[in-house]
């Protein structure tokens, strides 16, 4: 495991003056174009109102209204609070450096041609430079901070016109695609107070920044555009840090890595993805993390009104339409949500409201006079309100043209009430919803209200049928996993089942009875002294061919009586496939059981040691079966939530499941040299977990 990225700190006063300096001096300001860079910006602080002193540092001979001209730096005569260079890539080093000692806060670099380039050379140079002085950039598109009215940047966005300040700031890698988001938000009613492009990263990173927005007062969501995590750690603290002011990290990522571009020699290692992981690192340190534009504004609207959901919500719906309770109930089933009936005594209570006149189970069907008992509709809501055992409440109307002022009045009760609590107002009259203002409760359309729970429940899986895996009750479906890639990842030591399933026994994860032979006359004793009544698994078990059911070296369903045929035909393909001096023949019994589960371990460069559960057998294979990660350190709140997820989804036992976890944990724990841990397939057999598969590879120089 690497060592823990270090912790950002509060970055007060050090980006002071990069958020609200008093001084601003551009570099590069242009005596003949008017469209160059630098006097955009100037163009830019002098027209949106910045009170500071405005510096332009230009070549030629140049007269600019409320601007103080200099041919240098050094001509200011002190140290400006902002320096912005608008010039190119190969003049950065010297500036900065001239900027550092003239005394500058710090400084912005709008130009590209650096590291994202493969010019790493010159980046080198210009963070050197900088020295300790905070850099935004180079590549990128700069910096707004509107309640210093201080916008600096090239981009025409900011020549439109805006929503009022809100309680947003955008951190971005992107700088185009930070201002989409913008304008996204802005379209939403959701304003912005800051933004910060910070390009490839070079002395400040988008972490860093994120600390020093989180403690402004003026912000309640950030939100995050990010190409790459380079510190998973810092990104742990950002949601550690919001959590603890009442405040949300929102995320949109891209980059999402495929199975097959991690070298590693186990499957679990092999699945975990880098998305996988960044996933679960939001997931544990409450990051909102959605995977297009749209769901970005979802998940801020759901943060500004902070809903939270648990898994699998019960949600209660009260509508006018029969049919649109059936697509209610389809489109929630597809997010993982339940509509449970009704308590006994929540559908007393609504009798008693009245102003149902189909059926009071759920969804609640008003019927098609609903328009008669409109003013009964917020009792009717105030008792869903009331029920425990709700998780959330949908309302569902359509049109109400005639009923703007009944309708409008639902909003604000839907809006008010303790549990999440959303109104898809259908057909609403043109510009209704857009006058009404409260888009993270109104929605208008089922499709809108589902892409909101997507948000709220990212990675919901409905529950599995309580029937055994692939409806097989015995031996599941063994996987092929595809050979791992020539890599450095191969000169780890592998811990074949005969080595590794000791160890994990003595961890705590009981593995399937086992016996062990050279050859296929002693195995097939071996099997008649252990008294099996049969059929059998039979494995041929060496660690220089860790993917054995690719080659043939896997057997099931075997009988007693086909047990010495095929017994042999195993031990000579292990005899062509193996040089391991250690090889050996295995038989187990067929273990009965009614779910399969994958679980191991694998640990990452960036993210560190996770613990990775998911569907086994030969499901563990396919990229859309439920899987989910956990990052260590965990708490033992992660722990359970693990569980109970896998209970669930998977059908495991959750104090079983749990239990796995907390061995897992310990091995790594104890253990560093463990690289990675594959358990495939863990079986649910008499509500205890049996692993029937196992493998452990080493870091090298490690053991077996």
């Amino acid at each position: 495991m690497v060592p823990d990225a270090p912790r950002c700190e509060p970055l007060f006063p050090r980006c002071e003056p990069l958020f609200r300096p008093k001084s601003i001096a551009v570099v590069g300001v242009s005596a003949t174009l008017a469209q160059s860079w630098g006097r955009m910006t100037v163009r830019r602080l002098v027209d949106d109102g910045y009170s500071g002193e405005i510096v332009a540092v230009a070549r030629g001979e140049l007269t600019l209204p409320g601007v103080r001209v200099v041919r240098s730096l050094s001509e200011i005569g002190y140290g400006p609070d902002l320096v912005v260079l608008a010039t190119p890539a190969p003049t950065v080093p010297g500036l900065l450096g001239e900027a550092r000692r003239v005394g500058a806060g710090a400084a912005i670099v709008y130009a590209a041609g650096f590291a994202e380039d493969g010019n790493a050379g010159l980046q080198d140079e210009m963070r050197t430079a900088a020295g300790s002085m905070p850099v935004l950039g180079p590549n990128c598109l700069g910096l707004v901070s509107r309640p210093a009215a201080v916008q600096v940047s090239t981009t025409r966005f900011l020549d439109r016109e805006r929503s009022a300040p809100g309680p947003l700031a955008i951190v971005t890698q992107s700088g185009a695609m930070g201002f989409v988001l913008a304008d996204l938000l802005e379209r939403a009613g959701l304003g912005y107070s800051y933004y910060a492009s910070v390009g490839n990263e070079a002395c400040l990173s988008a972490g860093e920044l994120g600390v020093y927005l989180l403690d402004q007062p003026d912000v309640e969501v950030l939100v995050l555009y990010l190409e790459s995590v380079r510190d998973a750690g810092g990104l742990r603290e950002l949601g550690r840090r919001a959590r603890h002011a009442g405040k949300a990290v929102v995320a949109l990522t891209v980059g999402r890595s495929t199975a097959g571009r991690r070298a590693a020699l186990s499957h679990t290692a092999a699945v975990a993805g880098d998305h996988l992981l960044l996933a679960s690192l939001c997931r544990q340190e409450g990051i909102r993390l959605v995977a297009d534009d749209e769901q970005l504004v979802d998940a801020v609207l759901s943060a500004r009104k902070r809903v939270a959901l648990p898994p699998a919500p019960r949600l209660a719906v009260l509508t006018m339409s029969g049919g649109a309770a059936g697509v209610l109930a389809d489109a929630l089933a597809t997010v993982g949500a339940q509509i449970p009936p009704l308590a006994g005594e929540t559908r007393v209570r609504l009798g008693e409201v009245g102003g149902i006149a189909a059926t009071d189970a759920n969804p609640v069907d008003l019927g098609g006079n609903f328009d008669r008992r409109l003013d009964q509709i917020a009792d009717l809501l105030g008792v869903l309100d009331a029920d425990p055992g709700i998780d959330g409440i949908v309302l569902y109307l359509t049109f109400g043209d005639r009923f703007l002022d009944a309708y409008r009045g639902l909003a604000g009760v839907t809006a008010a009430l303790s549990t999440p609590a959303w109104f898809v107002w259908a057909c609403a009259p043109p510009g209704e919803l857009d006058r009404l203002g409260r888009p993270e409760t109104v929605v208008p359309s089922i499709g809108a209200l589902r892409r909101r729970l997507q948000v709220l429940l990212p990675d919901a899986t409905p529950a599995p049928d309580s029937g055994p895996a692939d409806g097989d009750p015995t031996w599941p479906t063994t996987p092929t996993t595809p050979t791992a890639p020539t890599t450095p990842t191969e000169r780890r030591q592998v811990a074949s089942e005969l080595t590794a399933a000791p160890v994990l026994t003595e961890a705590g994860i009981a593995h399937v009875a086992t016996v062990a032979a050279p050859s296929a006359g002693a195995l097939a004793e071996a099997v008649r002294d252990s008294g099996w009544a049969g059929p059998y698994v039979l494995k041929g078990d060496a660690a220089d061919v860790p993917h054995r059911a690719q080659h043939g070296l896997v057997r099931v369903g075997v009988t007693a009586t086909e047990l010495p045929a095929a017994a042999a035909v195993l031990a000579e393909r292990l005899t062509r496939l193996s040089a391991d001096p250690g090889r050996a023949l295995v038989a187990q019994p067929l273990l009965a059981h009614t779910a399969e589960l994958a679980l191991g371990a694998t640990r990452d460069v960036v993210y560190g040691t996770a613990l990775l559960l998911g569907a086994g057998g030969a499901r563990a294979e396919d990229p859309g079966a439920p899987r989910r990660a956990l990052l260590l350190p965990a708490t033992g709140e992660q722990l359970a939530e693990l569980a109970d997820w896998a209970e669930y989804v998977l059908g495991a036992p959750a104090p079983a499941t749990r239990s796995a976890l907390t061995a897992l944990t310990g091995l790594l724990t104890s253990d560093p040299a463990i690289a990675e841990i594959d358990i495939n397939p863990l079986c649910v057999t008499n509500g205890e977990l049996v692993a029937v598969d196992a493998l452990l590879t080493y870091a090298p120089g490690g053991h077996p």
